[in-house]
Order: structure tokens, then C-alpha cells, then sequence
């Protein structure tokens, strides 16, 4: 099997693509199309026994698209690439002296005045005729056959000037069009910018190299000098420096790192010299998977953009018959003997029925919200794999969330020190300090912090022991040393000479001991997240009915959560429960939004409605799993991708709904002239031309215009500021 890559240039609309992808699909050869209008990359799997790299092309071109294999996108403005823009500027030019002629009413006085209107007809209407022509090959009826038809219409009737604002007019429409589209491009773009495309590579030492990006593997040492750009995903291995982490998570003070820190690619490196070991090749950095998210997320169409399109197939066949009827009923079979100034009437009604049913604005309605909402909530950190789960989320009632690295940052804190048999506070705190030195264990770390937090004295052991699934031990000064949970105090000490019972049951616990007795018990806690308790309050003010913990902790841990935050919870679940109980919602009818990080929370997040993954501290089955990354774990993202998709939804019902109110409005008018209402007391006699202007260019530019306003609000109801 064969694969051919590339853009296809010239595409601007959903109608462009299925006309692509019909006639590739009906090549002999081809076994798989992928198309996408955002990016306009092409993917086309084929036996090459059967058909070629030129067959393809070949097909591509005659459908009259451009073909270019090396992903270069071009300017809008680029009139080498855009010739429309040429013949509609040629159009404009000669349109000014054709109305002005015609308001003077001089074209039936000299036959040197069509001369312009020939023009705008000949040259202006090429991108239309060229459109209409490869449409007719590729057997497909849309809106470019019916200008066509309406033109033609127009000249028949001998309504010229008509003819040639038909065309510039529509032109301006489907440039419109391409231009919304190119914005949405150049947003996707822009992503690339993010990163240089070059890194300075260290070599033996102090040596250094500049090489392209591409060229870095998992293991290469960059150094990054401040302000520069961070090229790549990776760990620092030297130095320290504030970095501005905005691009791509969207958080809007810079963070201080340090050696062992991740960075991400496309963040600001904004005072420090810093040398970044790389953990991630480049085309797995989190730039480009931003990219490559939102360029799939136009294939996940939502239900009402699938609606939309579906509708639109049928929609224009029948306001053709609408269209034929308005001609033939009262222009013929309520005219015998055929009166031609009535016959001549009606057929310039029916052209204003088949102009209005252009139904541009009504597919613009979705798919550019979708992808505006979907570009903006990249840029704060919310990574959305498709329309159809921004527009799910708006639907959903429940929210379940997984505790550790979800609610809770994952880390251990070690918050108390019980100390027994004599011992004081600080020996306890010096003696496992020093003991997990040796152990780079969840646990170990949180009395490491604790020891350095106290400024404990780090004492030296001999013969360290890690004890696999009990703890650690090391003699000191001819005393044997442990640290460990319960199994372990019950391998060393008999039951009767441990102390085990705690001032406390809600936490973790480890055990110090010798190997007569219990001598301390450190507890720790998994601290919950800064944002938790005000995202949790913002979901519920947003109308979230249900919000559930599902955990794998003990059920004394897991209920004082609960209970802190004020939600719902089950407790030492099984990966295979938490998938059970998201179906058994789903049966009851709840609509679920499940939110976790983990291997274990994996199931849970490919059965929920929407599957939302931390992207930090998420596994990487889980972020694949996922429908929805928050790339900088801030549960913030939670209630702005609530709001954020709420609008979307509100944006595309007032897009569908302003569409369909222009095009029954002057179908309103049309049934008034067939009431025998005279059309010149509303607008004259010209009405074909107004439609073009309101009913495609302005429904067109009035949707375009609104969808680009999603997002943009600051949702500043969520409140970061620490509550007292």
C-alpha cells in the first residue's frame, strides 16, 4: 500500500472537500481518503498497481484544486496562489462604470456601454464558471451551478447590471469564505511559531552546535540563553530561571523551574541560563501535539454541524423545485396564452428564490465557531479533540473526577510527627531523613522535604535496604533502623510490642522501628490541589447537578476529602469499578464528564460522554484515552471549558437562526409579489441583487463576524485569588 501526502489549495468550504474526496474516493486504487479543510492536509492510501502519484493529482486538479506536497501554506493575499482575488478586483473595477450607466439609463442607447458590463460577466465570473464547470464533472449540484443558472437568468431578461452584481457580489462571498478560513489556518500556523526552528545542541562538554529542530533525540542537552524560546519538551539539567509558560498553557505569571523541572516547548525562557535535557522527540513535543490535535479535531464533527451538512445536501435540490415552481405556475400555467413581460416577471422571482437558497451562511454557522472555540481554548491550555465533545460538554449533569493527581496534586506532604519511647521530634525527623536519602519513593520525598524543611542533620547508615513493598532499612551506630507501613512492623515486631494505634486514621501512615519496638509514626496527607475547592464551586454555580470522587484510597481518606470540598464519593475502587459506575450513570440517564490522570483511570475516561485528561500528570493511555486535554493540570480550565462551550453552543444557534431569518425574509417578499404585491414599495424593482448582498454575502459575513467573537471573552466569574 502507497501513501501520498500534501495540502490541497483552494478549498474554502465544506462543499470543496466533498467534492475532493468524492472524486478520489471513486478512483480505481484509492482504499482511503483523509481530508481535512482547517489544515487542507490530504492523506490518500492507494494501490499503486492500480493507480499513481500523477493519477491522484491529475484528479485533484480537474476537480480544480491545487495540489503541493510541500505543506507550505500560502497568504490569502497571495495573488500568485489566489487568482479569485484578481478576477474579482477586475470585476469591481469595471462593476462602478456598469451601475453607473445603468443609472442613467444609457445601455439601451449605445451598445459601447455593455462593454464594461461584458467584462464583470466574461472576466469577473471565471472563479464562478470554473467552479460550476468542475462541479458538473464531478456530478455534484451546489450553489456555484445555481449563480451560474441566476446569471444566465439575469441576461435572458436582459437585467445586465443585475448580472454583473450577481457576480462580484458572490465572489465576494466565496472570498470571504476563503479568507475566514485562511484566518483559522494561520491560527493553527501560528502554533509552529512557537518554536524556533533551530536549537543550540551541547556537545563534549562546552562545545556547542546549532541544529535543526528535527534533528534533536531523547537524551540531547540544549542550552536556552533568557529570553530565548524553548525549542523543545524536556528536563533541566542545569540552572534555574522564571519561564512564561502562557503559549501553551495559558497561565499568566511565569513559573519559577529548577533542575529536575519539565519545560514545554514554546515557552519563554525569561531571565536565567538553563540547559534542558530532552525527554521528548520533536515531533512528540507539546506544540506539535497541540497541532496535531486541533488539526483532528475538525474531523470530529459535532451532531449539529453533521446535522447542518446533511441538511444542506437536500436543502439546495429543494429550493431549486421552489424555485421551478415559482416560474411555472403563475409565469406559465396561470398565464395561457403566455404573456412574455409576465413570463419575464416571474422568472425573475424564481432567480431571487435560487439565489437566496444559497445555503453558504448556513454551513459557515458551525464548523467556523467550532474551530475559532476550539483554536482559542488551545491557547489557554484546553487541548479539545473535536466539536462534537465541546458541544457534549455543554449537556453534561455529572462530573466525576479522580482523586490523586486530579483532585490532589499527587505529591505527599508529611504534616505530623508522633514520636515515641523517649524520642524527640527532630531525632525522629533526622533519623528518616536520613534513611529515605537513599530512596527516591513518593514517601521518601515527603520526609525528604520535611527533614529539609526542619534542617535536619543527614546521618550516615550502613547497609541501606530498600524492602520492596514494605519500607526501607540501615543500621546506625550498631541499631538496626526502619521505615515502612504496617506489613513491615509486622515482619520485624511481634503484635504485642508494637505501638501501632494513631492520634489519626484519615492519612497515610509510615512507621519508624527498631527492631524491638515502634519508636514514631510520621503522617503524611495527599495535599489537594490550590484551585480545587473554588473549580468545584464554580462547576456547581454553572449548573453541574452532580459531582462524584471516584478513588482508589481507603474509605477514611477519601471521606474527609469529600467531606472538605462537599461532594460525593466511593472509595477503594478497582480500575474495572470506576468503569462500572460511569456505565451505570450512563444508564440512569446522567450525562458524564469523567476527569482523570491515570492507567487506572483509563477505562473510566474512553466509556464517559467526555473523557477530560490532565496533561502534566497524565499517563500517556490516559491522554490518548482522553477527549480533552488540560495541558497545565490547572483544574481552573474545568469551569472556563464549561462557559467556553456553553457560548459555542449559544453562538451556533444564533448563527443557524440569523441565517434562516435573512433567507425567510425575502422569501417573504417573494410571496408577497405572488400575492400580486407590488415589490416596488418595499425595494424597487431590483431585488436580485439584494439578495446576493444580504441574503449570501451578508448572512455569510454576519455569521463569519459572530463566531470569531467566541472565546474572547475573560470569564473573570472564576475567581484565582485564595479565599479566606
Amino acid at each position: 500500500m502507497s501513501e501520498l501526502r500534501g495540502v490541497v489549495q483552494g478549498m474554502d468550504c465544506a462543499n470543496c472537500v466533498a467534492k475532493v474526496r468524492k472524486n478520489l474516493e471513486n478512483a480505481p486504487g484509492v482504499e482511503d481518503v483523509k481530508l481535512n479543510l482547517v489544515s487542507t492536509k490530504l492523506i490518500v492510501e492507494y494501490n499503486s498497481e492500480h493507480t499513481s502519484e500523477k493519477d491522484i493529482i491529475k484528479i485533484i486538479k480537474k476537480a480544480g484544486y491545487g495540489f503541493d506536497d510541500s505543506y507550505e501554506q500560502q497568504s490569502f493575499f497571495n495573488l500568485k496562489h489566489n487568482k479569485n482575488l484578481i478576477f474579482f478586483l477586475i470585476g469591481v473595477v469595471f462593476l462602478v462604470p456598469t451601475l453607473i450607466i445603468a443609472s442613467l439609463d444609457l445601455l439601451d442607447t449605445h451598445p459601447l456601454y455593455y462593454i464594461p458590463v461584458l467584462v464583470v460577466v466574461a472576466v469577473g465570473g471565471i472563479p464562478v464558471y470554473t467552479k460550476a464547470l468542475n462541479s458538473l464533472r464531478a456530478k455534484t449540484f451546489d450553489i456555484d451551478i445555481l449563480m451560474v443558472i441566476a446569471i444566465i437568468g439575469a441576461m435572458i431578461i436582459e437585467q445586465w447590471e443585475e448580472a454583473a452584481e450577481i457576480i462580484v457580489l458572490f465572489t465576494l462571498a466565496e472570498l470571504l469564505e476563503a479568507f475566514s478560513m485562511d484566518k483559522a489556518r494561520q491560527s493553527i500556523r501560528s502554533l509552529m511559531d512557537l518554536t524556533p526552528p533551530t536549537a543550540t545542541r551541547l556537545i563534549k562538554g562546552k562545545k556547542h552546535e546549532i541544529v535543526p529542530l528535527e534533528d534533536l533525540v531523547v537524551g540531547d542537552r540544549v542550552s536556552v540563553k533568557p529570553g530565548g524560546k524553548i525549542p523543545i519538551d524536556g528536563k533541566i539539567d542545569w540552572g534555574n530561571s522564571n519561564v512564561d509558560q502562557s503559549p501553551i498553557t495559558g497561565e499568566s505569571t511565569p513559573i519559577v523551574k529548577a533542575v529536575g523541572d519539565q519545560v514545554f516547548s514554546g515557552s519563554i525562557n525569561l531571565d536565567g541560563y538553563i540547559i534542558i535535557r530532552v525527554t521528548r522527540m520533536p515531533q512528540e513535543s507539546t506544540v506539535a501535539r497541540i497541532r496535531q490535535l486541533i488539526e483532528e479535531a475538525e474531523q470530529e464533527k459535532s451532531k449539529r454541524e453533521l446535522f447542518i451538512q446533511k441538511f444542506a445536501k437536500y436543502y439546495t435540490p429543494v429550493m431549486v423545485s421552489i424555485a421551478l415552481v415559482v416560474f411555472l405556475v403563475p409565469g406559465v400555467f396561470f398565464n395561457i396564452p403566455i404573456d412574455l413581460e409576465i413570463l419575464r416577471y416571474w422568472l425573475y422571482q424564481s432567480l431571487v428564490v435560487l439565489v437566496i437558497s444559497c445555503p453558504c451562511a448556513l454551513v459557515l454557522s458551525t464548523p467556523i465557531t467550532v474551530v475559532t472555540a476550539i483554536t482559542r481554548a488551545s491557547k489557554r491550555g484546553v487541548l479539545i479533540k473535536g466539536g462534537k465533545f465541546l458541544e457534549a460538554i455543554s449537556d453534561v449533569d455529572t462530573v466525576v473526577m479522580d482523586k490523586t493527581g486530579t483532585l490532589s496534586t499527587g505529591k505527599l506532604r508529611a504534616y505530623k510527627v508522633e514520636a515515641l519511647e523517649g524520642y524527640s521530634e527532630q531525632e525522629i525527623i533526622e533519623i528518616a531523613y536520613g534513611l529515605e536519602y537513599h530512596s527516591e519513593h513518593k514517601i521518601a520525598q515527603a520526609v525528604i522535604d520535611l527533614g529539609e524543611k526542619n534542617n535536619a542533620r543527614l546521618l550516615g547508615y550502613k547497609d541501606v535496604k530498600i524492602l520492596p513493598g514494605m519500607g526501607i532499612q540501615g543500621t546506625r551506630k550498631g541499631v538496626n533502623y526502619y521505615l515502612g507501613n504496617e506489613t513491615l512492623v509486622d515482619k520485624i515486631l511481634t503484635l504485642e510490642s508494637c505501638d501501632l494505634d494513631c492520634e489519626e486514621s484519615e492519612s497515610i501512615v509510615s512507621y519508624v522501628l527498631t527492631d524491638e519496638k515502634v519508636i514514631a509514626h510520621i503522617h503524611m496527607s495527599d495535599e489537594l490541589r490550590l484551585e480545587t475547592k473554588m473549580s468545584i464551586e464554580a462547576l456547581r454555580e454553572m449548573g453541574v447537578a452532580n459531582i462524584v470522587m471516584l478513588t482508589g484510597d481507603n474509605e477514611e481518606v477519601a471521606s474527609k476529602i469529600a467531606l472538605e470540598l462537599g461532594i460525593d464519593y466511593r472509595a477503594e475502587l478497582l480500575p474495572e469499578d470506576k468503569m462500572l459506575y460511569v456505565k451505570e450513570a450512563k444508564a440512569n440517564g446522567q450525562s458524564i464528564a469523567m476527569i482523570g490522570d491515570g492507567i487506572n483511570d483509563a477505562p473510566a475516561l474512553a466509556i464517559s460522554d467526555v473523557g477530560i485528561s490532565m496533561g502534566v500528570a497524565g499517563t500517556a493511555i490516559a491522554i490518548e484515552t482522553s477527549d480533552i486535554v488540560l495541558a497545565s493540570d490547572d483544574l481552573f480550565s474545568l469551569p472556563y471549558l464549561f462557559k467556553l462551550s456553553k457560548e459555542t453552543k449559544r453562538t451556533i444557534r444564533m448563527n443557524i437562526f440569523l441565517s434562516l431569518f435573512i433567507k425567510l425574509s425575502f422569501f417573504v417578499l417573494v410571496f408577497l409579489s405572488v400575492s400580486f404585491v407590488p415589490i416596488g414599495i418595499f425595494f424597487g424593482d431590483s431585488l436580485l441583487w439584494l439578495a446576493v448582498l444580504i441574503g449570501d454575502l451578508g448572512a455569510s459575513l454576519l455569521v463569519i463576524l459572530n463566531a470569531m467573537t467566541v472565546g474572547r471573552k475573560k470569564y473573570s466569574t472564576i475567581d484565582k485569588s485564595p479565599k479566606n
